[in-house]
C-alpha cells in the first residue's frame, strides 16, 4: 500500500482501488500478525473440527470424471516438437543468446551447464513454449492490452518488420511503432531494431 498510495501512475483497477481507500479517509494502517488478531483468527477456525452436514458446502458438487464424461481431453502440458524444428529455431536464433538458451532449456539440452545458469534458463523458459516449429512468448496480464503470446523473432527480422509496419502506418514515430509491434512481436532490444529501421 506504501507504494500503491503515492503512486500517480497507477493502471485502472489499482486507481479505482487508491480512489475507494482514500474515500474513507483512512490515516493509519498496521498490520496484526497471524494469531494476535484474534477477531480474524477466530473467524478462520469458526468451523474448524465441525462434522459437515447436508448443505454446509463441505460435499463434492463437481463429479471428479467429469471432464472424461463430456468430452474435455486436458493435454495442456503436451509438447510435440521434432529435432528438426529444435534445430530450425536454433539455427533461427543463433545471434539470439536468450532465446537459444529458452529452446535449450525446453528441450533439456542444456545438461552441460552450470547448474546456475541452467535454473536461470529453466526460470525464464516457463514464459515460452514451441508451438508449430515457432517460438512464443506468452504474455497473459491484466492490462488493457494483455495478449495471450506473441512470436519471437531475431534482431533482423525486427528490422524488417520495423521497416514494414513504418512505411505502411504512415511514417509513425519510433513509440508508435514499438506499440504496434509489442502486440505482435517479442524480440531482444526492440528499440534498437526500431531505431535503425526508420
Amino acid at each position: 500500500m506504501k507504494d500503491t498510495l503515492p503512486n500517480p501512475h497507477l493502471n485502472v483497477p489499482h486507481a479505482r482501488w487508491r480512489e475507494g481507500i482514500l474515500a474513507y479517509h483512512i490515516v493509519d494502517i498496521r498490520h496484526v500478525p497471524g494469531k494476535l488478531n484474534v477477531v480474524a483468527d477466530g473467524l478462520s477456525r469458526k468451523w474448524e473440527n465441525t462434522p459437515p452436514a447436508p448443505g454446509d458446502g463441505s460435499e463434492w458438487t463437481v463429479s471428479e470424471d467429469w471432464e472424461a464424461r463430456i468430452g474435455i481431453t486436458n493435454d495442456i502440458m503436451h509438447i510435440t516438437s521434432t529435432n528438426e524444428s529444435v534445430e530450425t529455431l536454433s539455427t533461427r536464433f543463433t545471434n539470439e543468446p536468450i532465446f537459444r538458451e529458452v529452446i535449450e532449456a525446453i528441450h533439456n539440452q542444456d545438461q552441460d551447464k552450470d547448474i546456475r545458469l541452467k535454473r536461470r534458463a529453466r526460470h525464464r523458459a516457463e514464459q515460452y513454449i514451441i508451438e508449430d516449429g515457432k517460438l512464443w512468448k506468452l504474455q497473459g496480464g491484466t492490462s488493457a492490452r494483455a495478449r495471450t503470446k506473441v512470436e519471437c523473432i531475431s534482431r533482423e527480422e525486427a528490422k524488417i518488420l520495423a521497416a514494414k509496419t513504418h512505411a505502411e502506418g504512415g511514417h509513425w514515430g519510433r513509440d508508435a511503432i514499438k506499440i504496434a509491434l509489442m502486440d505482435q512481436i517479442c524480440s531482444p532490444k526492440l528499440d534498437a531494431s526500431i531505431l535503425e529501421a526508420i
